[in-house]
Parts: C-alpha cells; structure tokens; sequence
C-alpha cells in the first residue's frame, strides 16, 4: 500500500484503536530532496530519536525550516504520519510547495519516559538541526514550530522556553547535541492544551506520567511560561472539539496577547479535534501561509 492510500479503519468514529498496519510503500514528498531516519538523539536504553528532514529541490541557497510535531495524546504518533482522515503527506506536501523544508519529529511517548522527556526530544531536535543546517541546507536563523494536539502542547513547550529570559536547563534539557539556541521564529499551535490539569481526569496518560516531581504538572503547562519574547503564534481550534475544548487555545490566546505577544486565535465552527467536520486543506494553507509570511 502506497502512503497515500492509507485511509480510516471505518468511515466515521469512534475509530478502533490501531494495533497493526499493513505493508506501506512510503511515498516521497513532492517536490523534496528527503533525509530519513536522521538520529538526532542517543539515549542510553531507548530506541534511537530520529527525524526526517524534506527540502525543496528547487531551493537555492539555505532555506527556512518548518518543525512538524505529530499528535497522538503523547502516547502513540509517528513523524511519518498525521490524521488519518486528512491524507497522508498533505501536510508535508503543502510546506514543501510554499518553498520551506519541513523536519517531522519522533519523540519518547509517555510509556517509554515520563514529562518531560518528549520535551527534551523536541528540543534536540530543533538544536540539531541548527547545529547541522549548513549540511542540511537549512537557514538556522528562521525556523518555526506546528503541531497538533500533543504535538502543539510540545511545539508550544518549544517556542516559549526556547525564547525564554531565564534559562530552564530540567525542561530543556541535554538530549541529542546537548547544548545551543532553541530559538524559533514563528508556531502554528492546532488545538492544543494551555495546561494538563484539565486533561488528566478525562485521558490516561499512562504510569506515573509527571515522575517523581508533583510540581511538573504545572511545569508543563505552556501559559506558565508566557513572556513577551514569544515568537508570533497562530492558534487553530475547533469549537466542538470532544477531546481538547477550544478554551484552551482562548486562555492561552489571551494570555499571549496580555503579554505582548503577536497571538492570533482562529476558532472554526463545527469542527471536531483534528478539524473533523470541515475540510482540512484550508486549514493547511492558512498555517503554512502564516508560517511562509514569518519565515520567507
């Protein structure tokens, strides 16, 4: 099977709970010279933390690098696949066609490592890719950050400590090349949480998801780390998500925007999370748009 052709396991949800795939022929971004299965991290006991980097063929002279973090409740995702209902290698297509590279991220899922470990993950990689952007072709002054649900949680995460005053080595952590600016210079955030006290009554995060430390669940919550440094954000939900309520991108819209932060909030009537309910291509234009009018 083609990337491509990978579809819903049944037309509308609830959707089963994926436990296999089938034999999956993976297709190449159009248009893109593609990198995969770059290790941008070795941590002793866990599989290797690898990325895929797609760049423009045409590109001349380096280019602007866009993040992509997969969503998936922190517990399962892979960089190689997003929503199912929005069609395989859309998103990765519409970034590449806008002139960007693109870098989707693996990170450690709560099951493997607790928070905030896929924090660290997210961090070393966008230190790696500066670290190697004269190689890669990239441009280490222009990258931006886009995720998806867990994903924008993480994308979010990055942006605000990566641009923070006072320095946050236990989230940022030492993964991968260790050390370097985590800077980015724009974030797509879609339908993310502002913080995760809200969240861990109604999913389950798994054993002993926050450690040790009864303190990280505030630790975690992106609004605790708003400063008027943040790069500018565009926040997409929809106002009958079931799984992240369209408050949160609210809160943290306005949280931003009281901060001084160059925030703006796009809430879509009628769709669900993941932007079920409406078509998903407007949405990949308006963030790849934003992310192209910060970037190029």
């Amino acid at each position: 099977m083609d990337l491509r052709d990978l579809t819903p396991p049944v037309e509308d949800g609830p959707f089963p709970p994926l436990t296999y795939l089938p034999p999956i022929t993976t297709a190449q971004v159009r248009g893109a010279r593609s990198l995969t299965g770059l290790t941008y991290g070795v941590v002793r006991g866990y599989r290797p933390l690898v990325l895929d980097l797609h760049v423009p063929q045409d590109a001349e002279g380096p280019v602007p690098v866009v993040v992509w973090i997969h969503g998936g409740g922190w517990m399962e995702g892979d960089r190689r696949q997003v929503p199912l209902q929005w069609g395989q290698q859309l998103v990765f297509d519409t970034i590449v066609a806008a002139g960007l590279a693109v870098a989707t991220v693996d990170y450690r899922l709560l099951l493997e490592a607790p928070f905030p470990a896929c924090v660290h993950d997210c961090v070393a990689a966008v230190r790696y890719l500066r670290r190697f952007a004269d190689e890669l072709g990239l441009d280490p002054d222009r990258i931006g950050l886009w995720g998806e649900s867990a994903g924008a949680h993480l994308a979010s995460m990055v942006a605000f400590l990566g641009t923070h005053p006072e320095s946050r080595p236990g989230l940022l952590g030492s993964v991968g090349v260790a050390d370097g600016r985590v800077d980015s210079q724009a974030a797509v955030l879609f339908y993310g949480a502002e913080s995760l006290d809200a969240l861990a009554g109604d999913h389950d995060f798994g054993p002993a998801p926050f450690g040790d430390d009864p303190d990280l669940m505030r630790a975690m919550a992106p609004i605790e780390h708003v400063h008027h440094g943040i790069p500018p954000v565009l926040l997409m939900h929809g106002d009958q998500d079931g799984i992240v309520d369209a408050e949160h991108s609210r809160l943290l819209h306005a949280a931003l925007r009281d901060t001084g932060v160059d925030s703006t909030l796009e809430i879509t009537p009628g769709a669900d999370h993941c932007f079920l309910g409406t078509p998903i291509q407007p949405h990949l234009d308006r963030a790849v748009t934003f992310l192209a009018g910060h970037l190029l």
